[in-house]
Formats: structure tokens, sequence, C-alpha cells
């Protein structure tokens, strides 16, 4: 977890001041390069590389390198470098990374495992690259004006350091109040974007001109799909069992979140940290101690229970969480989550998550009910609402819709066509709907995930790192039948029984899937006639519809109050007020 902050024809004089937003995720050490007009900055958390000569930015005769993220196979490319003849002069991960995009440029970045977004200048030809894992684990954003340009890992330092018009983007908008996430390399604002995940983004600094390239689309994989198989399920458990430890690799100590869910218990049962963190709520709907209990019994982990907050003014508590908070995705998570990393940070940096196992062996319930099928009674009222709906996509797009958008008057249609739109080009007539399904949601729903993650961990310090989300992980299980994965109407069928030999029964067998469930809907209510006075007195309120806008929430579930308050104090942090005038 670092900060990266790049400038370059900016006007402005370039000083540690601008690095303010990015010294949460990187208090250990600050870098800076200067030359050929640009400026790299980097803020450090230090994981890999202790010593004071791995700080960045660091270069070569070649190339300038900032990065945010580890390569966890990077003791395997060191070696390979050094019997080429490279000298070493660190122990870091970034050390390698400089040399090898040095000795093989781009064709290096298929082989690397781990997580990543950096920048990387080369000297000779005043070209910057902007670059992210495939999967989109580590945020980078940029803003480009002619020869002017700047780049970071968040979006508020991009505004505080660029001159940037902040025309807010409405189809960007109406896409995020109906899904709680966007498509594409939109963000909030027109003239900010972001590196798509497994693309590079080539910047020639002397023309301005832009270049956008995919060089690898791990979610799109040829060949043969292999089927349900022992073999197979021995083959993935060995493969889980080895990238869950890779996912270790640090200089520092490591804990684990457990849910008590299967994907952070497996994790957990793995790596066999000292201390794993659970968080609850006294809501027996929101409590799952006693399954994280499960896993850690009879073994050398300790469960560390935090008890999530639950009596607060919601209106400060999201405005604090905002300012690191900058770009809004997927929901109230954000609330037990904050109070569970404020507690990891007092002794970890490093705490390894189970985000992404839902979205690689199929572990939502909305893949059952748009293929017409409910087994589950919380799901009822949702499965005959969605009976009506002819065809896959519609339903799958209602099991999506996260709120109400005829609360916002920006909102249009365009958001639900773009849905259908993305989600046609994840269709492969041969492989079925339910692999329609989970590419849409790793390519779009597990970034709004992943967001989350990095935004509050470095808020907090702590790097997080998705151990199913290994390369070598996700390559392997995208080729596994689809039916595989969801068979015999139990979700992540495929991986119980690979996880068979590390969890116990109780976890193994649970069909009650929580994570992280927040009891959202009582906090608004707790709340409710302080949000109306909010929402009434906001510079942003002819955005809204007061006449639909009811300030309570029909139960302990409910996002839609929830979901525009956060949109509004963003809106009051970091956009214009001149800027609504705009609306679609």
């Amino acid at each position: 977890m670092c900060g990266i902050l790049i400038t370059h024809g900016a006007s402005q004089s370039f000083h540690h001041g601008l690095l303010a937003s990015l010294r949460r995720r990187g208090p250990d050490a600050l870098g800076f390069w200067v030359g050929e007009g640009l400026h790299m900055a980097h803020t450090r958390l230090s994981i890999i590389g202790l010593e004071e000569a791995s700080n960045q930015p660091i270069e070569n005769e070649q190339h300038v390198l900032a990065l945010n993220g580890e390569i966890y196979n990077f003791a395997v490319l060191k070696r390979r470098l050094q019997a080429e003849g490279v000298h070493f002069r660190t122990s870091s991960d970034t050390e390698v990374l400089l040399h090898a995009w040095t000795r093989w440029g781009a064709a290096v970045l298929p082989q690397l495992t781990g997580f990543w977004a950096f920048a990387i200048f080369d000297k000779t030809s005043q070209r910057l690259t902007l670059v992210r894992d495939q999967l989109g684990i580590k945020p980078l954003y940029y803003w480009r004006d002619g020869g002017r340009v700047c780049a970071a890992s968040m979006l508020r330092t991009i505004l505080e350091a660029a001159p940037v018009a902040r025309d807010l983007d409405y189809q960007a908008l109406s896409e995020y109040v109906r899904y709680q996430f966007t498509f594409g390399d939109r963000t909030f604002f027109q003239s900010i974007k972001k590196v798509l995940p497994g693309h590079m983004v080539e910047i020639d600094l002397r023309t301005g001109e832009l270049e956008d390239h995919i060089y690898e689309d791990i979610l799109n994989p040829v060949g043969e799909l292999r089927p349900y198989s022992p073999e197979l399920v021995e083959e993935i458990r060995a493969l889980i069992t080895r990238c869950c430890e890779e996912s270790t690799v640090s200089d520092t100590s490591f804990t684990t979140l457990c849910s008590g869910g299967l994907d952070s218990s497996l994790i957990t049962a793995i790596t066999r940290p000292e201390v794993a963190y659970h968080c609850n709520y006294s809501d027996p709907d929101c409590n799952e101690t006693f399954f994280a209990r499960q896993v850690v019994a009879d073994r050398p982990t300790r469960l560390l229970v935090v008890n999530a907050r639950e009596e607060f003014d919601l209106i400060e508590r999201l405005r604090e969480l905002v300012e690191d908070f900058d770009e809004l995705t997927i929901g109230s998570v954000i609330l037990p989550l904050e109070d569970l990393l404020s507690q990891v940070k007092r002794r970890y940096k490093v705490v390894l998550t189970g985000t992404g196992g839902d979205e690689l062996f199929a572990g939502y319930t909305r893949y059952q009910l748009a293929l017409g099928e409910c087994y589950q009674d919380s799901y009822r009222a949702l499965y005959e609402r969605m009976r009506v709906l002819r065809g896959v996509s519609q339903r799958f797009e209602m099991a999506h819709c996260k709120g109400n958008p005829a609360l916002y008057r920006f909102y249009h249609g365009g958001a639900e066509a773009e849905f259908h739109r993305q989600f046609d080009l994840c269709r492969n007539q041969e492989r079925g709907d339910l692999h329609a399904m989970l590419t849409f949601d790793r390519r779009f729903f597990l970034t709004g995930l992943l967001n989350i993650d990095d935004k509050l961990c470095g808020r907090h310090s702590i790097e997080s790192r998705p151990s199913f989300l290994h390369q070598d992980l996700v390559r392997a299980v995208l080729r596994i039948e689809p039916g595989a994965l969801l068979r015999d109407h139990e979700l992540k069928y495929f991986l119980r029984r690979a996880a068979a030999s590390h969890l116990p029964a109780a976890v193994l067998r649970r069909t009650d899937k929580m994570g992280f469930t927040t009891p959202v809907g009582t906090f608004v209510n707790q709340s409710a006639h302080f949000i109306r006075e909010h929402i009434a007195a906001s510079p942003f309120r002819d955005l809204y519809d007061f006449h639909r806008v009811h300030y309570t929430a029909e139960n302990k579930f409910s996002r839609e109050v929830f979901g525009l308050l956060i949109l509004d104090l963003w809106l009051q942090r970091y956009a214009h007020p001149q800027t609504r005038a705009a609306t679609a």
C-alpha cells in the first residue's frame, strides 16, 4: 500500500503539501524524482525491502519507477535477472520490477504475480506509462489536458494537484446510483479517468499523445473448459494452498479477516496467522461469530472479535470516511470495515482478505435467481418480482439494482442500456448464461469491492491482499466449466469440495451467506431527522426529487437513504456547486 503522484507541465509548484492526501497510504517514507519537466512522488508503506535504499521513486540508467503494490514472485525474477548480469542494491520487489521492465518491457507483465499500479518513465523516449494489474486490485487515476498530465493513486490528490475542471459525469453518476459501481474508465468527473485493469496507458510527454493498450484480458480465457472431476478438485485445492501461502510474502507480519464465511475462513485456515480479526453486530442477523470461532478451534490462530459501533452520528461518520473514500462504490460495508481496520492497524500492516471468492467460485444467490431458481426464503420477494421479466439479462440487472434512481433528477436510462450492453459483451454462446454473469461480476462488480478494500485499508495504513486473486489461481479457475462451480443447486459447489480438508462442516455446509452484513437501515432511522435537515440544506439539493425521498429506511438492511446521504457528502466535499447545472 503506497501512494503515487505524478505531474507534468503543471503551473503550480511541486511540494510536500500535495502529498497530504497520500500520507496515510504511505506513512513510512517520502520520495521525489524530478527531471525533464516531470515530477514523480511516492509515499511508502514499507512491506518488502525495509531498508532506506528501497524508498521510491527508484531509477536505473533508462527508467524511473513508482510502484503501489507487491510482486509475489519477485525472488524468481530476481534470480533470472542476476543470471543475465543485473546487479541489485536493495532487497525490494520494486527494484526487480524496474530492471525487469528495462530488460523485457511490457512482456514481463503476464509473468508477474501479485498486484500493482505503477508509473514508469522512459528517460530516452520521454514516455510515461501507467500500468494496472489484471484484476484492478490497486487504483490509478489520471488527468490530461494537452501536454499537462497528472496521475495519482487517489482522485482527491489529482483534484488538489492539478487545475482540473470539476464538471460531473452524469452517466457515471447514473450508473452509481443504480448499481453502486461504474463501467469502463469513467469517474464522477468528466476529465479524470481510471487506468483499466489489465491496461497500460502510454503518454508521450513531448507531444501529449495518449495510447491505451490491453496487455492481458485475464477474464477472457481461450481454449476448452475443463469439466468437474475429483482430480481437478485436488489440483485446485493444491493451487489455492500455494497461492494463499504466496500472498503472505512480506518482511512484516500479517493477519487475516475471518468473517466466518467460506472464503476468508479458508484463507485463515491455510495461512494460520497468529491472530485473525472478526467483526460483528449485536443483531443476530448480522453476527457470524459462531462460525468464525469454529474456523480457529483447535488451531494456533487466535480470533480477535471486534464489536462494531452501533451508536453514532451517521452524517459525521460518513463525512469523515469520504475524506479517504474518494471514489464511491458498493455500500454500507464501509461501516464495520472501518471499525475492524481501526483495530488491525494497531499491530499489522498486511491483511489477507477473501475478496473475489464469490466472483471466482459463483457465490451469489443472484445467479440462481436470474436463472429462474430460488432456494432461500429471504430472496422469495425478489424472486417473485423477477418472474415477470423475460430473459436472464433483465433478471440479472434487477438483482444488481441497489437503489431507487428516481430519487435523482440527473438519472437517465443510459445506465441500464450500458448494463445490458456490457452484459452482452460478456456472453459466449458456447458457455451459457452463468458464464456471462460470472464474467460480468468479475469485470465490474468485483472492482467496486476492491475499491472499498483499497481505500479503507489505505485510510488506516494497511495493505489489503485478496489471496484468491493470485493470477495463477484466477487463470486456472476460469478454465473450469461454470456448471462445475454452481452444481446441484449449490453455490460454490466446487470450492466447498476443494476446502473440505481445511474447514469444519459447520462452515462448509452454510447456506445463510452474510458477508459483513450491516444493519444500515437501523442507522439511517436513528439519524433520519438530521439526514432530512442535511439534504434540505445541501447546495446540491436540486439534483434530488424531494417528492420521492423518504428519510427513513423500510427495513434494517435498506440502503436507499444511505446511498443518497453518502453521495451528497461526496458532492459537497469534491464537487463545486455550480457544476450541478449540467444535469442530464
